[in-house]
């Protein structure tokens, strides 16, 4: 799993469809659930995580663009901002559905996940405080 989280080089990221978002408090929580991913199967490919300023211009330049679906796309963002500006992580892992999503909600609950939320086709849900 990689240990560096995503530089900005100006690119943009990828919408949240299909992904489970959420946030832990430090690069030392983000580590030890990382290692927990790549135990539980989960590739370098799949998670992409965000910290400090490249993160909070990543993400400030996702506001950008409006999605359709529903505010949950905004909000996310939104918190993420936050989370980021605190000092926290946030990860996005892809998965294939609702289940999933939960899984790794619970798996980074022992290193301070919170906030995860699942963006599936047809469906936003929070799945953990």
């Amino acid at each position: 799993m990689t240990r560096e989280p995503m530089v900005d080089h100006g690119q943009t990221l990828t919408g949240p469809a299909g992904k489970v978002i959420g946030f832990l408090n430090g690069k030392v929580k983000f580590e030890s659930f990382a290692d927990t991913l790549r135990v539980a199967g989960y590739s370098e490919t799949e998670v992409t995580w965000l910290y400090g300023e490249d993160g909070i211009h990543l993400l400030e330049r996702m506001q950008e663009h409006r999605f359709f679906f529903s505010d949950s796309e905004d909000s996310i963002i939104q918190t993420g901002i936050r989370e980021l500006k605190q000092g926290h992580c946030a990860v996005s892992v892809e998965v294939a559905d609702r289940q999933h999503a939960v899984d790794i909600a619970n798996l980074a609950k022992p290193y301070g996940g919170h906030g995860f939320m699942y963006f599936g086709t047809w469906v936003n849900e929070r799945i953990s405080i």
